[in-house]
């Protein structure tokens, strides 16, 4: 059975700026995409203030806890589709919207887990960084038991789209993000990660250059992360995107 509702989960950068990374003199400023600015990107696509991974997983798992309550059935499945924008006078100015399928997972036919499905499209202006995106996600969520007291989630978050770097070597182009979950462990009370890591590829063009970076991604709670972008370390605010050289 599929029903749809509206779902609005609150996301806790909305009043903050959205960051970019500190730079260093080890970049040149004549390199088309540096390390600093891939770890920009990357901060961005993980941030709740542009609508990146954190929010989704937190959107996974209030509609996950949902879908297993309402238990539409082995198999079965909901649907939860909603928006955001920035509140007024932001320095950060956003829009989102988000579409979400959901399925219950039964072992024995006992429900277990939900996997999740989900679509995003929208674009945020920052004094520092602006861009245009679409998203998918997969992501399986457990510990939805009454008995449990985190979740846990894993899965895969892409993000893709055309930016504008407004600062330094000002530049225009398109990227393409791959972040690979791997089990984030989620408090029911607080709803904030507080332990997981993840693995990412980093692709896209500028300037008529093609860039291309990987590297880990560890949470350690509190709303940061530690993030190495092709061997140099930076930490990350997980609800503005503020990151800077560890």
């Amino acid at each position: 059975m599929k029903t749809s509702n509206f779902i609005k989960v609150p996301a806790l950068a909305l009043l903050l700026a959205l960051g970019a990374c500190s730079k260093s003199n080890n970049d040149s400023a004549t390199a088309t995409i540096t390390t600093d600015d891939a770890a920009t990107i990357m901060a961005n696509s993980m941030s709740s203030g542009s609508g990146g991974m954190v929010s989704a997983s937190a959107d996974v798992t209030v509609n996950a806890q949902l879908t297993f309550n309402a238990n539409p059935g082995c198999g079965g499945t909901k649907t939860y589709n909603f928006s955001r924008q920035n509140p007024a006078n932001s320095s950060v100015t956003y829009s989102y919207a988000f579409n979400y399928t959901y399925t219950l997972n039964c072992v024995n036919n006992v429900p277990d887990n939900v996997s999740s499905s989900a679509t995003s499209t929208g674009s945020y202006d920052s004094p520092s960084w602006s861009s245009t995106d679409n998203g998918s996600s997969t992501f399986a969520v457990s510990g939805l038991a009454p008995s449990a007291t985190a979740y846990n989630v894993t899965g895969e978050y892409k993000r893709s789209g055309s930016f504008t770097k407004k600062t330094g070597n000002m530049n225009t182009g398109s990227n393409n993000v791959d972040i690979l979950v791997n089990s984030l462990v989620i408090p029911k009370s607080g709803g904030v990660i507080t332990s997981g890591s993840a693995t990412f590829n980093l692709s896209g063009t500028s300037n008529n250059s093609s860039f291309s970076f990987n590297g880990t991604i560890t949470f350690t709670g509190s709303n940061q992360a530690n993030l190495v972008v092709n061997g140099t370390a930076y930490v990350v605010n997980l609800i503005n995107g503020n990151c800077t050289r560890s």
